[in-house]
């Protein structure tokens, strides 16, 4: 499998994208991911021009930017569903903060972006663009969920059909124009698409003549809300039963005993899909740690972490704390070997999905790293 790895928001300068082939020749890499905000910001046009759109597609080639990432998340679908429209105007903190943030209120400027976010990644000659589409709140933890996971899905599905639409209309996609992946939601802290039946049920939706529309596995987002009980040590999601699908609770009962074994069974379970045989673009690798407590309950903080969000006085307090707990004890991406995964067990994941989908890549999704060289080579000795 060909390796690629992230890059760390604020390092898009000139003179950081300068070092980064030297970078990937040190680890043997094929490039980077960039997130398409730190490229320019996501409430303007990418390019007005021709020779705008070739000054980026230089610039990025420069910087060894195979693969890029679509400039929204947060509450899309209540966005261009209109469902609680007016729950998302309050958690933004009014109306114009919505209309600042998507450029509009139609979802037209939204679209107009991706679709000049997939015509660059086309003629920069990406090897993917990463399309995540997830239903959370601006501050991680302080707001629950209100719209079901059902309703969340089905919209999902549809925002992708019109971005496929849109791509069409426009000729923007064929057959030799990148693949999209879906990222997988988080457990416990997103809601979206999640698991293989979920994306299952995807496929059997959508119009994809070119048959572009692939998999972005993220591990780390599959063991958000997984862990073993702090009491007796039993192995458990620690989620609302309403958020645990029967195929969920199977495993939990299976192997219920052993919780890093449940852990590897979940991860084969939704990565392993027979279902999705050959529709898996890429692996995100990096590891994440069993949980001991309910960090979340439908989107909100549990006990004590929500009592403290909730004393802060102001968006920014709140904000910051609400992301500091997500990033330190949930969406850590930690180097491989130091969470719930064997190294072993990897390889041997690896190994079966080369063969699985053959054309997957590995993506090492070491964001919060504050060494990455130091920690990359210790991901990349774990799977050698």
């Amino acid at each position: 499998m060909k390796d690629y790895t992230t890059l760390k928001e604020g390092c898009l300068t000139p003179a950081a994208l300068q070092d980064v082939p030297g970078f990937c020749r040190r680890f043997g890499l094929e490039g980077i991911e960039v997130f398409m905000d730190d490229v320019k910001n996501r409430t303007e046009v990418l390019f007005a021009a021709e020779h705008e759109k070739e000054e980026l597609v230089n610039r990025l080639t420069a910087g060894s930017v195979k693969r890029i990432h679509c400039s929204y998340w947060a509450y899309p679908t209540s966005f261009l569903t209109k469902h609680s429209f007016s729950q998302l105007e309050e958690r933004f903190g009014g109306l114009a903060a919505v209309r600042e943030y998507y450029g509009d209120l139609t979802g037209a400027h939204m679209y107009a972006r991706w679709c000049q976010e997939y015509e660059l990644a086309t003629a920069l000659g990406a090897q993917s663009y990463t399309f995540h589409l997830i239903d959370y709140a601006p501050i991680d933890g302080m707001w629950d969920f209100t719209i079901s996971k059902a309703d969340i899905r089905q919209a999902m599905i549809s925002m992708l059909q019109h971005f496929l639409n849109e791509l069409l209309d426009r000729g923007l996609i064929g057959p030799d124009s990148p693949q999209i992946e879906l990222e997988n939601a988080g457990w416990g802290l997103e809601h979206g698409m999640q698991t293989a039946e979920d994306y299952a049920m995807l496929y059997r939706q959508i119009y994809d003549p070119f048959h572009k529309v692939k998999l972005g596995w993220d591990i780390n987002h599959l063991l958000h809300a997984l862990g073993a009980d702090a009491g007796s040590g039993a192995a458990r999601f620690y989620l609302p039963d309403s958020e645990i699908t029967p195929e969920m609770a199977l495993l939990q009962a299976e192997y219920g005993r052993d919780p890093e074994r449940f852990a590897v069974k979940w991860l084969e379970h939704n990565i392993l899909h027979p279902d999705l045989a050959g529709k898996v673009g890429s692996i995100h690798l990096s590891d994440c740690g069993l949980k001991d407590t309910q960090y979340f309950t439908n989107g909100i903080f549990t006990g004590e972490y929500y009592q403290n969000i909730s004393a802060l006085k102001t968006w920014e307090e709140r904000e910051e704390y609400g992301v500091g707990i997500v990033l330190s004890k949930y969406d850590n991406h930690l180097v491989l070997g130091t969470g719930a995964l064997k190294p072993e067990y990897v390889k041997a994941m690896i190994g079966a999905l080369a063969v699985h989908s053959p054309e997957c890549v590995i993506l090492h999704e070491l964001k919060n790293s504050t060494d990455l060289e130091q920690d990359l080579r210790r991901q990349l000795d774990c799977i050698a």
